[in-house]
C-alpha cells in the first residue's frame, strides 16, 4: 500500500504565510480594527487616569494637614480645639517645635499633631531632629536627658520640654502589675508650652498652709495639671510667719481644718481690699471657725452650720440627696463646664447676711432648686425634710466683688472642698478640677488661659440622677419584660387560633 504524505511548508514559507494572511488580518480585518481601537482607548484612559491621579496627589500634598488628612480616631487624638487655633491665631512671635525622634521610629499620632500645629500658623515651624545624627541638640536647651518623641519648644531665648512621656499618660494595673495607656495630652503640652515661650512673665499663686488646709497633691490631678498648663506658679504660703507677696495674683484657701487667728484673717481681708483675689473652698466639719467665717461675713456671706440636701431627684446622685448636681450659672467661668455636671458632696449654704456694703457685688455660679433645704444634723439624719428644715435656693458658689479706691478685690467661694477629690471628679469626667482651674486662672493675668483636656482612650463616665436611674429601672426591670409578655401571649394567640 502505498502512503501519501502532504508536503509541509519549509520555514520560509510559513514566515511567508503569516506574514501575508494573519498579519494582514490583524490590520485590516473589521473585527481586529475594532479590537485595535478599543484596545487603544484603553490605554489611553488608562494613561490619563494615572496623569490624573499623580496631579492630585501633587496638589494634595500642598494642602494644609487638617484638609488632606482625616482624624478618624474616636478621641481625635491629633486634631486641635478652638482654644489652640485662638492661640495660634493670635501669634506675633516665630516659634519652633523641634521634634526629637529617630528618622523611621517617629510617633505616628505626635507627628500629625506637629502637622496641624505648622499649618495652623505661618509663625510655626516643625523641625525633626535625629538624635543619633545630633547627639548634642537638646544640650543647648537642657542639661537633663531627653527623651525619644519629646518636642522642645522654642521661642527667642526661651524654651521648654515637652516630654513624650508627659504626652502619653499611663495608669497601672495592681492586680497585673501592668501599664496601659489612658490619655493622650499633646495638644494641651504643647499649646501650654507654646503660650510659656511667648509670654512675657508667669503668674503666681500661694497656696495658705498651717491650719490643715489640702494641699494641691492631695486633689484631683486633673486640677494641677489645668494650673501648669495655664503657665501659673504655685508657691505655699504660711500667714502665722509671712505677709502675702505683692507679686500674688491670687491666694488660695483649700478647706482649713482648723481655725485661723483674728491676725491671719486681717491678712486676707486687709489683701482683698487692696485689689487682691482670694479662691476659697471649705468642708463642713461640724466645728465653728469664727476667724475664718469673719473672712466671708465681710463680704456680704456665711456658711450653713449644717448641709444642703436636695428634694428635686433630677438634681442629686442616686439615692444620695447629699450630692448635689447643682444648676450652673452663666458666668465666663462656667462656660468650660456650661454642658457638664458638677457634684457637690457634703456641701454647706452660702447664705447672704441680712445687711452688706452696697459696695460688693455677689454673683452666683453653683445653685440648687429651689426644693433643697438644709440639714442642721447630719450625722444622725433621716434625709426627709421637715417642718422645721429651712428650705429654699442656696448658693454653693459665688463670685464676690468690691472695688475700693479704684482696686477691685474678688474673692471666689465654693462651700465644698470635697469636689476636687479624685473620686468625686472622675464621676463627672473632669468637669469639677475645670471649673476649680478656670476660677483660679480667671485671678491671673495670663495671656491665654490653656485649660485643654486630655484626650481618653479609655471610658468616660456617665452621670444618671437619682430620677434618670429611677425612670430606667422601670423601663428595664417593669416595661420591657411587660411588653415582651404582651408580644409572646399575641403570638401565642394566633398560633391557637390557627
Amino acid at each position: 500500500m502505498m502512503k501519501f504524505f502532504k508536503k509541509k511548508p519549509d520555514q520560509g514559507e510559513r514566515k511567508k504565510i503569516l506574514t501575508k494572511q494573519h498579519f494582514k488580518e490583524i490590520f485590516t480585518g473589521e473585527e481586529n480594527k475594532r479590537h485595535l481601537r478599543h484596545g487603544s482607548y484603553s490605554s489611553a484612559m488608562t494613561v490619563i487616569v494615572i496623569a490624573v491621579i499623580v496631579v492630585i496627589n501633587l496638589i494634595a500634598a500642598q494642602l494644609p494637614s487638617d484638609v488632606r488628612q482625616i482624624d478618624v480616631s474616636t478621641q481625635k487624638l491629633y486634631s486641635v480645639t478652638d482654644e489652640t487655633k485662638e492661640i495660634l491665631e493670635n501669634l506675633d512671635e516665630d516659634v519652633t517645635l523641634y521634634y526629637i525622634a529617630r528618622n523611621g521610629s517617629e510617633d505616628d499620632t505626635i507627628e500629625k499633631l506637629l502637622d496641624h500645629y505648622e499649618d495652623l500658623s505661618s509663625h510655626i515651624t516643625v523641625e525633626q531632629k535625629d538624635p543619633d545624627l545630633y547627639p548634642k541638640f537638646t544640650s543647648q536647651y537642657t542639661s537633663e536627658e531627653v527623651a525619644s518623641d519629646s518636642v522642645i519648644v522654642v521661642c527667642g531665648e526661651k524654651s521648654k520640654v515637652v516630654s513624650g512621656d508627659d504626652m502619653w499618660e499611663t495608669s497601672i494595673d495592681y492586680y497585673s502589675y501592668s501599664y496601659s495607656t489612658t490619655g493622650f495630652d499633646g495638644e494641651g503640652q504643647i499649646t501650654s508650652a507654646i503660650s510659656y515661650v511667648t509670654s512675657d512673665h508667669n503668674e503666681k499663686i500661694y497656696w495658705i498652709t498651717g491650719h490643715g488646709e489640702s494641699q494641691i497633691s492631695d486633689l484631683t490631678s486633673n486640677f494641677s495639671d489645668a494650673i501648669e498648663k495655664s503657665n501659673v506658679d504655685v508657691e505655699e504660703l504660711s500667714l502665722m510667719t509671712e505677709e502675702i507677696p505683692k507679686d500674688a495674683s491670687c491666694i488660695v484657701i483649700m478647706a482649713p481644718t482648723v481655725d485661723y487667728s483674728s491676725e491671719e484673717a486681717n491678712k486676707v481681708i486687709g489683701y482683698l481690699e487692696n485689689g487682691g483675689n482670694v479662691l476659697m473652698f471649705t468642708n463642713y466639719t461640724g466645728t465653728d471657725m469664727p476667724n475664718l467665717d469673719s473672712i466671708l461675713e465681710n463680704y456680704g456671706v456665711t456658711r450653713s452650720s449644717g448641709i444642703v440636701v436636695e428634694s428635686d431627684s433630677q438634681h442629686y446622685y442616686p439615692q444620695m440627696p447629699y450630692y448635689l448636681l447643682p444648676e450652673i450659672e452663666t458666668n465666663d467661668i462656667t462656660d468650660e463646664v456650661k454642658d457638664n455636671y458638677i457634684l457637690m458632696p457634703v456641701a454647706q449654704a452660702i447664705l447672704p447676711l441680712e445687711s452688706y456694703r452696697d459696695t460688693i457685688t455677689i454673683t452666683s455660679l453653683l445653685q440648687t432648686t429651689d426644693g433643697a433645704y438644709i440639714e442642721e444634723d447630719p450625722d444622725n439624719s433621716t434625709w426627709s425634710k421637715s417642718d422645721d428644715s429651712v428650705t429654699g435656693t442656696f448658693d454653693l458658689g459665688v463670685i464676690i466683688t468690691e472695688t475700693v479706691d479704684d482696686k477691685e478685690g474678688k474673692l471666689i467661694y465654693f462651700s465644698c472642698a470635697n469636689m476636687l477629690n479624685s473620686q468625686i471628679d472622675q464621676a463627672v469626667s473632669g468637669a469639677n478640677a475645670k471649673l476649680a482651674a478656670a476660677a483660679a486662672v480667671s485671678m491671673c493675668d495670663v495671656e491665654e488661659s490653656v485649660l485643654i483636656e486630655s484626650k481618653r482612650l479609655s471610658y468616660s463616665n456617665l452621670v444618671f440622677t437619682d430620677a434618670e436611674v429611677g425612670f430606667w429601672s422601670v423601663v428595664t426591670i417593669i416595661l420591657i419584660p411587660a411588653v415582651m409578655i404582651v408580644i409572646g401571649f399575641v403570638i401565642w394567640m394566633r398560633r391557637r387560633k390557627r
